[in-house]
């Protein structure tokens, strides 16, 4: 994983990743999400998100972009946004940037944002391409066990045998998700091949009796290079509602 976090660039443009946001970041994350609430409240796919996922955005209804944090035992939401409140249940530590989680997490984003740097740089590393073109995305260390129930918790398996691993998704009308694992070796990434492969194939047989998302999982993509593992997705609108309801 990269070693450093670039926060501007030469043409003025502004930074994927907010420089205030990412510096509450706390040290020990091992998984971090993105969410830019402003580009994807537009997408009519909005209100088909998972319960939980909205749940959780809920919390920070004002706010443009998120970010989330995870340590293995508890999440932290970072948001920027032009907050005429207080959101509740969070802490607002600039006019434009609240942070809500568990006590201690927050007690760690307000000290390691006096710092000027991230607490997390390896991950920030690889979210801030993701963020460029993305809507949604999320970087997960290989050891992180992510608090993902149903469908979803075999990601986990997939994750474990990697190094590390991201997800992001644009969209539009329709979705598209592009999964990318990196393994310690060409051969650790030959077994998570198969493994993904062979998860994708479950999956579709299990959901035969919904021709529409069982061929959607068929239409997956997976193919490796070296150490690395991508799988690509794209749905229209029907099949992305379908796809979300595996959540």
């Amino acid at each position: 994983m990269g070693a450093g976090v670039a926060f501007a660039c030469r043409t003025g443009a502004p930074p994927p990743l907010d420089p205030a946001a990412v510096s509450c970041v706390p040290a020990g994350t091992v998984g971090l999400a993105g969410v830019d609430l402003d580009r994807l409240r537009t997408s009519p796919l909005y209100r088909q998100l998972p319960p939980a996922v909205a749940a959780l955005l809920q919390t920070v209804r004002d706010a443009g972009y998120v970010l989330v944090a995870f340590n293995g035992r508890n999440f932290l939401v970072i948001a920027r946004g032009a907050f005429r409140d207080t959101p509740a249940g969070a802490t607002l530590i600039a006019p434009d940037l609240a942070v809500a989680g568990a006590p201690d997490l927050v007690r760690e984003a307000t000290a390691q944002r006096r710092t000027g740097s991230t607490g997390a740089p390896e991950l920030v590393a690889e979210a801030t391409p993701l963020a460029r073109g993305n809507q949604v995305w999320i970087v997960a260390r290989g050891d992180a066990t992510l608090p993902l129930e149903g469908n979803a918790a075999n990601l986990n398996r997939l994750l474990h045998e990697a190094r590390y691993g991201t997800i992001a998704a644009r969209v539009g009308d329709g979705i598209a998700v592009d999964a990318t694992a990196v393994c310690g070796t060409p051969e650790a990434a030959g077994r998570l091949e198969e493994s993904m492969r062979g998860l994708l194939t479950l999956a579709a047989a299990a959901n035969a009796r919904q021709p529409a998302l069982a061929a959607l999982l068929a239409s997956v993509t997976v193919r490796r290079a070296g150490r690395t593992v991508r799988a690509t997705l794209s749905a229209d609108p029907p099949a992305a509602a379908e796809l979300l309801r595996l959540f």
